[in-house]
């Protein structure tokens, strides 16, 4: 989730969920990757680890990131959709 040199995982990829070409993913996908992620990267289940709070911190922002997303994404097709009602 923190990988070094610079690279940066988009949301998706920090939630371990396929893109549109593989299905997409809704919000119980997402809620389900973060629930499942969230518990092994806890800091408080990897005292050890000086990455885990970045990590963690990574993983809550990758989750609001992909809601946002899903949330404009519906808003955007009821719009859309409102005149054909």
């Amino acid at each position: 989730i923190c990988p070094r040199d610079g690279y940066d995982l988009r949301a998706g990829a920090v939630l371990r969920l396929g893109g549109s070409h593989l299905g997409g993913f809704g919000e119980a996908d997402v809620t389900y990757a973060f629930r499942q992620l969230s518990r092994a990267l806890h800091p408080d289940k990897n005292p050890n680890n000086p990455n885990a709070a970045a990590a963690f911190r990574k993983l809550k922002d990758a989750q609001g990131e992909l809601m946002q997303s899903l949330n404009d994404a519906r808003a955007l097709i009821q719009r859309l959709a409102s005149p054909f009602q």
